[in-house]
């Protein structure tokens, strides 16, 4: 363990000057700081540059680890240029949605782009080997994906990216949830049963990359994700889900409501004729804000159900992971009655006002 802890460890240092350095820097030129729109929570403007101390302490220490101790990240018998071929499909991809996404939090760019740009990093990942071949099923044989292995890593990753993406609308609470996730994703991969020990080494430095970014964003954000940051969690989630297989129900588990929350809310802005990627504030933090939660308690409530499903996830196996799924639809149903009936009082009433 002494590896992940060091690792995870050097990420977190980096990570932790990175995020600090880039939030004076940006705000003292005015730079990665756009105007407040209407559906933020925030009232004066904050310097969306954290993602970029994320991606490059990621990065950093991946390189570090790669260059010092490469049979600690072989996924594969295939190497290109002394690079196992799983992880130089994941280094690329990382790298194109940085890139783009950092336009994006520079100076906005058209959705419809940065969607091209999420499916082609999820084609790299599946170019370079990362498949995934069947889902276990919790009442008799296993699914077999067959040919539609690659178009299934373009989907996941792509949804996991924008489920990340939307959830970050509350400070500390997309980050918070992507650590949870990780380090549930690092247990599960360090576990007898799994043991994938390169890929419990992604999850480490990826964790204490984002663990690095959280005391300057969980109260009173100093600094933003970004799109760089929330889009790169949900995507880097994603990959070590599927990069060594058998992880995709705990992964979806560690994130069922805002999984759940993200297709209800793309549900309805297509049943109301919209783009499933305009933005509004019909997400579940939102909800919850307008019942009268204060965001730090929305921020925990998301915490203890990641964490607890995360760590059923961990405890059970197919049958017992089915079930946890279908009590977090059940959740998922409870919370959209209860904000559904809550709006039309609120409507009712101000009609009668």
């Amino acid at each position: 363990m002494t590896t992940y802890y060091l690792a995870a460890g050097s990420a977190f240092v980096l990570s932790v000057v990175l995020t600090g350095w880039f939030g004076r820097w940006a705000r003292r030129r005015q730079l990665f700081m756009p105007p407040i729109r209407s559906r933020d929570v925030h009232t004066t403007p904050v310097p969306r540059i954290g993602g970029l101390a994320i991606v490059i302490s990621f990065l950093v220490v991946l390189g570090i680890w790669q260059l010092f101790f490469p049979e600690t990240l072989r996924f594969t018998g295939t190497l290109i240029g002394g690079i196992d071929r799983n992880l130089l499909g994941l280094i690329l991809a990382v790298i194109l949605l940085a890139v783009v996404n950092l336009m994006d939090d520079f100076r906005h760019v058209h959705w419809w782009i940065r969607l091209l740009v999420q499916i082609a990093a999820a084609a790299l990942i599946a170019g370079f080997g990362v498949k995934i071949q069947w889902f276990s099923n919790p009442f008799g044989d296993p699914y077999i994906l067959g040919a539609l292995d690659a178009l299934f890593v373009v989907i996941w990753l792509v949804g996991l990216s924008n489920v990340v993406n939307m959830l970050d609308g509350i400070d500390g609470l997309a980050s918070g949830v992507s650590a949870i996730a990780l380090a549930t994703l690092f247990f599960l991969s360090v576990s007898p049963v799994v043991a994938q020990n390169e890929n419990a080494l992604i999850a480490a430095i990826a964790f204490g990359s984002v663990l690095g970014f959280l005391p300057y964003n969980l109260t009173k954000a100093k600094v933003f994700l970004g799109d760089t940051g929330s889009v790169f969690l949900g995507f880097l989630i994603g990959v070590v889900a599927i990069i060594s297989g058998g992880k995709i129900a705990t992964a979806f588990l560690a994130l069922a409501i805002p999984f759940l929350d993200a297709l209800v809310v793309v549900a309805t802005r297509l049943m109301r004729g919209q783009s499933p990627f305009s933005a509004d504030q019909r997400h579940l933090h939102h909800r919850l804000l307008a019942l009268g939660f204060k965001p730090w308690q929305i921020v925990l409530l998301f915490y203890v159900i990641s964490l607890g499903f995360g760590l059923i996830a961990l405890n059970t196996q197919t049958v017992g992971k089915f079930w946890a799924a279908m009590a977090a639809l059940v959740l998922m149903a409870a919370l959209v009655v209860v904000y559904t009936l809550s709006d039309r009082a609120r409507f009712n009433n101000d009609q009668r006002n």
